[in-house]
């Protein structure tokens, strides 16, 4: 009786990890806040929220926690990335709370686990988890700056998150790779120094 449901959801992961590659892509390489990225950008988000979903789904079901906590992962960048431009304000609501205290709980799993991946994936969750709240604890006058340079972080989050999907797609289809763990972490070593070249082309363009 699971069998059936649990395909749907499948057919659905791969789906959305298909259009997430492309959508993502698309909104990598095209004008920042031009029509094609932003239809482009929406698509991938979304994507991404079947996949966390499905994913979530799927790990329950096979009992396999690496899964669910690398949905996780993918969901809080997706999410935070989204939040940054939708946010003007800055300040969390309690849905953006939540959907932080939830990831900082599989964090802990991900470090107790002693699994090299995903302590990797857990020191850069945690780093952009920490930044979040001590953003949250500035005061009102220092917000400004941050709501000024909301575009930085929507960037580099949703960069983070299309990482995590390529990585996603490596590891199910490239398995003669040795060590393992290589296909694993090597779209975040190349992906990360991009994103934080990026970052700072954009951050002087902002303070210019």
């Amino acid at each position: 009786m699971m069998e059936l449901p649990l395909k749907v959801f499948l057919y659905l992961h791969i789906a959305c990890g298909g259009t997430a590659l492309l959508t993502g892509l698309i909104a990598l390489l095209t004008f920042k806040g031009g029509k094609v990225h932003r239809k482009a950008g929406k698509v991938f988000f979304y994507a991404m929220i079947g996949i966390a979903i499905s994913a979530l789904v799927i790990s329950i079901a096979k009992n396999n926690s690496f899964l669910l906590a690398i949905a996780v992962f993918s969901f809080y960048m997706n999410y935070t990335g989204y939040r940054a431009l939708k946010n003007r304000k800055v300040r969390y609501k309690w849905f953006d709370w939540l959907a932080l205290i939830a990831s900082a709980a599989v964090v802990i799993y991900m470090f107790i686990s002693l699994n090299i991946v995903l302590v990797v994936f857990g020191a850069l969750l945690t780093f952009f988890i920490v930044q979040d709240v001590l953003t949250q604890l500035k005061p009102d006058e220092q917000l400004k700056q941050v709501a000024k340079e909301r575009v930085i972080t929507h960037l580099g989050r949703m960069s983070g998150t299309y990482i995590a999907t390529v990585t996603a797609f490596a590891v199910v289809n490239i398995n003669f790779v040795n060590p393992g763990w290589l296909v694993w972490l090597l779209p975040t070593f190349v992906g990360v120094p991009v994103i934080v070249y990026f970052t700072r082309v954009w951050r002087k363009k902002l303070n210019a």
